[in-house]
């Protein structure tokens, strides 16, 4: 059935694309930052009930700087599942060339607390950075504390659902932004942002070129937006030679997909939950060629910028941030999460190169855009 035929196909007289859209939106809702602020304030409450409030707060963390000259103390206010992650910590060591850098964890996501505002004004910071937990912190308390420069850097996965009128009561301080498409609304918002792009340094990933005279998938589901059921529909008949899943759910409410028994004979599927290591992860990740990223949308898009780097087909979802990397059929392939259909894996060789390359200028630019990124923040 070609596309033309099946968007003109309605169903009880509406289009399939209208009923598509509404399923989208009624999930995006479930992104908003009421709800989240809702969660947030009931897992608080039985937290303190059960008396184990202090299990998800995390230590303070303080690095010196990296330039014996730099004077400017930050206080970088992170999300506190990135204590795991370490996903912001390439920020955290740029700020690290002009001072010290004290790192507060914020656990209220998690019914956890805020880093006290006693604790802050004492740090005497002069810039403080809030790492996407926008949400959880008033924008009038903000503005009553003593450190006056404040950076706001939202995450488009986690507030791309969110009203105009969330963003507008930020008005008076500045954002970073990693998505173009965030840029744009804040542009439009008459919001003070930055936009840069991110990329790695080549030198610290492995990369071999590969021939790709075999397929070896590699798929981290994180959410039940991307799971093995699309997947599977994307590769069908393209004759992978393996797949690992990596079973490594984002928290609180998602459940893991797994392959039937016949399609873990068929594709050789081999499964993991957590790595205790960066390496143990790294090692797994080498043995494919083919990598499908774990969710719908990207706040940077980090293993997707390592994969891309490291020599990887990328398959990815046609939204951002990952499509402002990817162009389709160029140095990856993009797809229609809400209509997986199988994918041309037959340019594999020539698209995980390109996406090396692509990668390679990107790092360059990502250096040459720090020095106005830093003029910007302070």
């Amino acid at each position: 059935m070609n596309n033309l035929l099946r968007k003109s196909i309605s169903v009880l007289g509406y289009p399939v694309s209208l009923i598509k859209k509404a399923v989208q939106d009624k999930m995006d809702f479930l992104r908003t930052y009421k709800l989240k602020l809702i969660i947030a304030r009931v897992l608080r409450l039985i937290r303190m009930l059960r008396g184990n409030t202090a299990s998800v707060q995390f230590p303070d963390s303080f690095y010196p700087s990296l330039n014996a000259s730099g004077n400017k103390n930050t206080g970088f206010i992170d999300h506190s599942y990135h204590y795991k992650t370490v996903s912001s910590s390439f920020f955290m060591q740029m700020m690290r060339q002009f001072g010290p850098v004290t790192v507060l964890w914020d656990s209220q996501w998690n019914g956890g607390k805020f880093p006290s505002v006693e604790k802050i004004n004492e740090a005497g910071f002069d810039t403080l950075i809030l790492w996407q937990i926008m949400i959880y912190h008033d924008p009038e308390k903000l503005k009553n504390l003593d450190c006056k420069n404040i950076i706001i850097i939202p995450m488009y996965d986690d507030i791309h659902a969110d009203p105009d009128a969330l963003f507008l009561r930020y008005r008076d301080f500045r954002f970073v932004s990693f998505c173009r498409d965030l840029q744009q609304r804040f542009d439009r918002l008459g919001l003070q942002s930055r936009y840069v792009q991110y990329f790695m340094d080549p030198a610290a990933l492995p990369y071999r070129e590969d021939p790709f005279t075999e397929l070896h998938g590699f798929f981290w589901q994180r959410t039940n937006d991307i799971t093995w059921d699309h997947i599977r529909k994307l590769v069908d008949g393209s004759g992978f030679t393996s797949f690992h899943l990596h079973l490594a759910l984002d928290p609180i409410w998602y459940r893991e997909v797994l392959p039937s028994e016949e399609e873990m004979e068929r594709y050789h599927i081999t499964i993991s939950r957590w790595f205790e290591k960066k390496e143990d992860y790294m090692e797994v990740l080498s043995r494919a060629n083919v990598f499908f990223t774990p969710r719908l949308y990207e706040g940077i898009g980090m293993p997707v910028i390592e994969a891309m780097t490291m020599g990887k087909l990328v398959v990815a979802p046609d939204h951002p941030t990952v499509n402002e990397y990817i162009t389709h059929g160029v140095n990856g392939l993009l797809y229609d999460t809400g209509n997986p259909e199988p994918l041309d894996f037959s340019d594999a060789r020539a698209i995980a190169v390109k996406a090396r390359t692509c990668c390679i200028e990107g790092a360059e630019k990502w250096e040459a855009s720090k020095t106005g990124l830093m003029e910007f923040i302070s």
